[in-house]
């Protein structure tokens, strides 16, 4: 097989992975070129210097714009303080990974050999950042109103899986030490997806209560939060 036949095989197995990915995201790019800028990891070698960060330092924008008006508009009644939590919630760095996570962004990012994307920290901070760039290259070649679209589509829907920054875990780990009862043990029950997107529940478990928790979600932090506020849900309501 000669050489330009090899690149063009290349190159449509890429164009069918990106036609596929816009399916996934729900936007079809004019200009591939910033898709293919927003999937591009600082490690690489090109001649251009040509990655994700920028296309990040506007997604990051876009994505703060477009949760505040939401949240304004669903919360009517809610003061600052409350919005503002919320959206800290929705923009934070882990939810942003397990976002970028579920659209399996990290099979696209073109990246150096030498970045290890078995590495989960690694793996999730790509997922971020590359979910941020994306609304940003969505933003820059459609506008405003197709990057709200992508963000309401695939963040914003998700808002009942953000914990708020609330710790259920610690606050768990407290009322049984006041309430002079066992530490709370947690215990992964399942785990099933790929390694890049799997999906976790966890049992907790005090003492001798006789009685169990669970939680779900696409991490075991996740997990074991969901199910440390449900077992307090259960606790404060005796």
């Amino acid at each position: 097989m000669s050489f330009i036949k090899i690149l063009s095989n290349l190159f449509s197995k890429k164009n069918q992975k990106y036609k596929y990915f816009e399916n996934k995201i729900g936007y079809k790019f004019l200009n591939s070129n910033y898709l293919t800028e927003a999937l591009t990891h600082r490690s690489t070698s090109n001649q251009e210097g040509i990655n994700y960060e920028r296309l990040e330092f506007i997604g990051d924008a876009i994505i703060d714009l477009t949760v505040s008006i939401w949240l304004f508009n669903k919360y009517s009644k809610s003061d600052e303080g409350i919005l503002t939590k919320k959206r800290a919630s929705l923009v934070n760095k882990n939810f942003l990974s397990m976002l970028g996570h579920k659209l399996n962004i990290i099979d696209l990012i073109i990246v150096d050999a030498g970045v290890n994307l078995n590495d989960t920290k690694v793996s999730d901070n790509i997922s971020a950042d590359a979910y941020e760039a994306l609304a940003g290259a969505i933003y820059l070649d459609g506008g405003y109103k197709n990057a709200s679209k992508f963000i309401k589509n695939t963040l914003c829907i998700y808002e009942n899986m953000t914990i708020e920054d609330t710790n259920y875990k610690g606050q768990l780990i407290e009322y049984c030490h006041k309430n002079e009862l066992s530490n709370p043990q947690f215990e992964i029950l399942q785990s099933h997806g790929p390694d890049h997107n799997k999906t976790f529940i966890v049992s907790v478990e005090i003492g001798n209560m006789n009685q169990t928790w669970e939680g779900m979600g696409l991490t075991k932090k996740f997990a074991e939060q969901q199910g440390a506020k449900n077992a307090l849900k259960y606790l404060l309501s005796i």
